[in-house]
């Protein structure tokens, strides 16, 4: 059989190390799938964090994964969440639609949260 779309999910690579973030994704098949593939694809549109991230396989990862709703679509909240998690995104209604606003927000919340506790981890180790 083929494997079919899961939802519609937003995934963020952080560096289990240094909490900094090295790929942010999107993608409608189980998170889990498409983590396998990035590391294990040799075709770079599937294995792109094999292909992107600079010493990918010496390094380790906390993949962490959104589920969107239903009415979020993948592409623009993948976009604005990279932005805001640059900080170059604030709420404007020519930017984005309050409920797009809002899940991006709370996912970069959660994010920005495990890249803390991962930094505060290695400089109370170090």
């Amino acid at each position: 059989g083929r494997v079919q779309p899961s939802s519609s999910w937003i995934y963020v690579w952080v560096d289990a190390a240094t909490g900094d973030i090295a790929y942010v994704g999107a993608t409608p098949y189980d998170p889990a799938l498409r983590t396998h593939l990035h590391l294990e694809s040799d075709d770079a549109q599937l294995g792109r964090v094999r292909a992107t991230v600079d010493g990918y396989a010496e390094r380790d990862f906390d993949v962490l994964a959104f589920e969107l709703a239903a009415d979020i679509e993948r592409a623009e909240a993948k976009d604005l969440l990279k932005r805001r998690l640059r900080g170059d995104a604030s709420p404007s209604p020519t930017d984005a639609s309050t409920a797009l606003w809002r899940a991006v927000d709370d996912i970069a919340r959660a994010v920005e949260h495990r890249c803390s506790e991962i930094d505060g981890r290695g400089r109370a180790g170090g």
